[in-house]
C-alpha cells in the first residue's frame, strides 16, 4: 500500500559534476604588446616630466628649451603652476606618471575600472594643457612629448580589459607613489629654493653696500660719476652711447632726487611686471625718489642682439609707450607705461583702438607714429645702451648709476632704498651717474660671485706651480672651438708666469662618455679626451699637455681623419701608439673622463667652456671680439699674492 504523498520522501537534486572554470588571466590580461607599449609611452612621459622638474630646480638648459625660452614662460605663466600655489605642474606630472608606471606593472591581469578612470581624468588634463600650450604660443617640446606620450598611452589603455572584481592594488601604488615622489620633489625644491634666496640675498647686500659707497667717494661728490672699484679709466662721454646723465626720456619723481632709479624693462617680462608692483610701492611711499624707464625689448624686431623672439610684442609695446610720450608727454608716457604692465605688453590690432580711444587718442595718428621709425630708432637707442651696459636678463636696475642685483629677493627694491635714504644723500641730478661699460661690468660680477671650488684638484693635470696665487680652471670639449680658444688664451698668459696654475677638465659634448649631457654634438670629443687622459697616464703631467695642445690645435684634422690622425701625431709627440690606444679604452680613463663631467655638472655647468677664476665662476669670458679673461686673471694674482701668507708668516717659530 502506497504512503500518502504528505510522507512521500522529497526527491534530492540532482548533483552536477564542477564544471571547468576557465583560465581567469586567459580572459582579461593584458597583452604583452600592449603592456610594452604602455610601459614604453609611460617612461617617455617620465623622462620628459623630469626633464622639465631638473630644468626647475637645477636651472637645466634642456636641447630645444633655450632659458628664457617656451619652455621657461610655459612654466612661469598662470598655467605652470598648481592654482593658488607655487607649487610646478611638472612636479605633478613627474610624480603622477611616476606612480602609474609602477601601476601599470602591476596591471597584467587586467585594469581596475578606477584606474582607467583616473587615467581619463588625466588625459582630459593633457587636452586642456595641450589647447592652452596652443593658445599661449609656447612651443614647449617637453610638455608637447608628456601629453602626446599621455594621450597615446589612454589609446591603448581603452583597448585593453577590465578587472571584473575590484582591484585596489593599482590605484593604491599610484596614489602612494604619487605622494613619495611629491614629497621628494617638495624637499628638493625647498633646498634650492633657500640656496637661491640666500644668493639674492647676499648679492642685493653687497651690490646696496656698493651704491652706498660709491655716494661716500670724493668723486661721487664731485660728479665724476667713476666706479669705486674699476680695471680701466672711466670711459669718456664720447665713448658712451648717450648723452650727459644716466636716465630715461621721462621720469617719475623730482629732477634732483637724493636716489634715482633707472631700470631697462621689457614689458612682456614676467619678472619686471613684478619688480614693477614694488617700484610702484617705494614711489607712493617716498617723494625724495625719482624713476626713468629705459627699454629692453627680448624681440629681434627691435634687439640685433637676438635670433628669435622670446616676447613677440616687446618691441610694439616699447614703441606704443614712446608714442604716447610724444604725444601726450611725460604724463602720457607713464599712462600708456601703466597701462602695459597690466595687460602684460600684450594687445592686438582689434583690442588696442579701443583702448586708445579710452586713453584719449587719436587711432590713426597713434599709429602713424607708433609704425614710423621715429619710436623704432628710440627704442633701439635704449637697446644699444644695454648691450653696452653688458645687459643680460631684465629687469636690469640702477640707483644712482650703480647696478643693483638680488633684484629677484624680496621686496629688493625697497628694501635697497630705504637702506641707500638712511645715509642721508643729498639731492644730485642724473649727471652724477655714470655706470661703468660691459667690460667692466663683468669683471666685476666675477668679482663679486661666491667662491665654489677650491684651489687644487689631485685628479687633475695641473700646469704651472702648486699652490700659486692665480689658479685656473677650465672644462671643456676639445672639439669645441670656443674651448679652443679660451684655453689658448689661457696657456699663453700661463706660460709667461710663475705664479699661475692652469686645470684642464674634460666635458666631452658626447653622451658616449659623458652620461650628464644631454645631447651628442661631437663625435669625435670623446675620443679626444680619451687620448689626452691616456697621455696623462702613461707620460704624466708633460705627456698630457703635449696631447692637449695638439687636439687644441688640430680640431678639424682629427674631426675628419680621427685615430689616423692621432697616431701621426704620436710619431710627433714621441708617443707609442701601440701603448697609448689600449690605454685610452681602459675603465681608468673613462672614469676620470666621468669624474670632471660629475663635477662640472655639479657646479651648474649649462655649457662649455665653463671657466672658474680663484674658484669663482666667470659669468663671461668673452664679449664683442674681446677675451675678457686677461684682466680677471690680473687681479685673481694681485689678490691672491696678497692673500698668500709670506715666508716670514708661515715659518714655524
Amino acid at each position: 500500500m502506497a504512503k500518502p504523498s504528505s510522507q512521500r520522501r522529497k526527491p534530492q537534486p540532482t548533483m552536477r559534476p564542477p564544471q571547468p572554470v576557465a583560465d581567469r588571466s586567459q580572459v582579461i590580461a593584458v597583452s604583452p604588446a600592449q603592456f610594452l607599449a604602455g610601459a614604453i609611452l609611460l617612461l617617455a612621459a617620465v623622462g620628459a616630466t623630469l626633464a622639465l622638474v631638473l630644468s626647475h630646480v637645477k636651472g637645466i638648459s634642456l636641447p630645444g628649451c633655450r632659458p628664457g625660452g617656451p619652455c621657461a614662460e610655459a612654466a612661469a605663466s598662470a598655467w605652470g603652476k598648481v592654482p593658488g600655489t607655487s607649487w610646478p605642474i611638472s612636479f605633478i606630472g613627474f610624480a603622477y606618471f611616476s606612480g602609474l608606471l609602477i601601476a601599470w606593472f602591476l596591471s597584467r591581469r587586467g585594469l581596475a575600472g578606477s584606474l582607467k578612470q583616473l587615467i581619463r581624468l588625466g588625459v582630459l588634463l593633457s587636452v586642456m594643457y595641450v589647447v592652452v600650450l596652443a593658445v599661449q604660443r609656447h612651443l614647449c617640446y617637453y610638455c608637447l612629448a608628456t601629453h602626446a606620450a599621455n594621450l597615446l598611452f589612454w589609446l591603448i589603455v581603452e583597448r585593453c580589459p577590465t578587472a571584473p572584481a575590484l582591484m585596489w592594488r593599482p590605484i593604491a601604488t599610484t596614489a602612494a607613489v604619487f605622494i613619495l615622489a611629491s614629497a621628494a620633489l617638495g624637499a628638493v625644491q625647498r633646498s634650492e629654493h633657500k640656496e637661491a634666496v640666500a644668493q639674492q640675498e647676499s648679492q642685493l647686500a653687497e651690490s646696496t653696500q656698493r651704491i652706498i659707497e660709491q655716494m661716500a667717494t670724493p668723486t661721487q661728490a664731485q660728479g665724476s660719476g667713476t666706479t669705486a672699484v674699476t680695471t680701466d679709466p672711466a670711459p669718456s662721454e664720447t665713448q658712451r652711447p648717450w648723452k650727459g646723465g644716466f636716465t630715461g626720456r621721462y621720469r617719475r619723481g623730482p629732477e634732483n632726487a637724493p636716489i634715482r632709479i633707472v631700470i631697462l624693462t621689457d614689458y612682456q617680462c614676467p619678472d619686471c611686471t613684478r619688480t614693477e608692483l614694488d617700484l610702484e610701492n617705494v614711489l607712493r611711499a617716498r617723494s625724495d625718489v625719482s624713476l626713468s624707464v629705459k627699454h629692453f625689448p627680448f624681440c629681434k624686431d627691435c634687439n640685433p642682439t637676438l635670433n628669435t623672439s622670446l616676447h613677440p610684442n616687446a618691441c610694439w609695446a616699447a614703441r606704443a609707450a614712446e608714442t604716447a610720450g610724444i604725444l601726450h608727454g611725460n604724463e602720457g608716457f607713464w599712462q600708456m607705461h601703466d597701462w602695459l604692465f597690466e595687460n602684460k605688453g600684450s594687445f592686438t590690432n582689434e583690442s588696442f583702438p579701443e583702448a586708445l580711444k579710452q586713453m584719449g587718442y587719436d587711432v590713426n595718428e597713434f599709429n602713424s607714429i607708433m609704425t614710423s621709425n621715429v619710436t623704432l630708432d628710440l627704442v633701439k637707442k635704449d637697446v644699444e645702451e644695454g648691450i653696452w651696459l653688458g645687459l643680460h636678463y631684465t629687469p636690469m636696475i640702477f640707483i644712482n648709476g650703480v647696478e643693483l642685483t638680488g633684484v629677484f629677493a624680496h621686496d629688493a627694491i625697497t628694501r635697497a632704498v630705504y637702506s641707500v635714504a638712511a645715509t642721508n644723500p643729498q639731492p644730485a641730478s642724473p649727471d652724477n651717474d655714470q655706470p661703468p661699460p660691459a667690460r667692466e661690468k663683468d669683471v666685476n660680477d666675477w668679482r663679486n660671485g661666491e667662491q665654489r671650488i677650491p684651489g687644487q684638484d689631485d685628479q687633475s693635470w695641473p700646469m704651472g706651480s702648486e699652490g700659486a696665487p692665480l689658479h685656473v680652471v677650465i672644462w671643456g670639449d676639445y672639439q669645441e672651438p670656443w674651448s679652443a680658444k679660451a684655453d689658448a688664451f689661457v696657456r699663453d698668459y700661463i706660460a709667461s708666469r710663475s705664479d699661475a696654475q692652469y686645470v684642464f677638465r674634460h666635458y666631452p659634448i658626447n653622451q658616449t662618455c659623458n652620461p650628464v649631457t644631454q645631447l651628442t654634438k661631437h663625435p669625435m670629443a670623446c675620443r679626444a679626451s680619451q687620448a689626452a687622459e691616456a697621455a696623462g697616464m702613461l707620460y704624466g703631467i708633460d705627456g698630457f699637455w703635449k696631447m692637449h695642445k695638439w687636439l687644441m690645435d688640430n680640431q678639424d684634422d682629427f674631426e675628419k681623419r680621427g685615430d689616423e690622425a692621432l697616431q701621426e701625431a704620436c710619431v710627433q709627440l714621441g708617443f707609442l701608439w701601440e701603448v697609448l690606444a689600449p690605454q685610452m679604452d681602459s675603465p681608468e680613463v673613462a672614469d676620470a673622463i666621468r669624474s670632471d663631467c660629475d663635477a662640472g655638472k655639479r657646479l651648474g655647468l649649462q655649457g662649455v667652456p665653463m671657466v672658474y677664476v680663484n674658484g669663482r665662476f666667470v659669468p663671461r669670458w668673452y664679449r664683442n671680439g674681446e677675451t675678457l679673461l686677461g684682466p680677471i686673471m690680473d687681479e685673481a694674482s694681485k689678490q691672491g699674492a696678497e692673500r698668500r701668507p709670506s715666508p716670514a708668516a708661515s715659518s714655524t717659530p
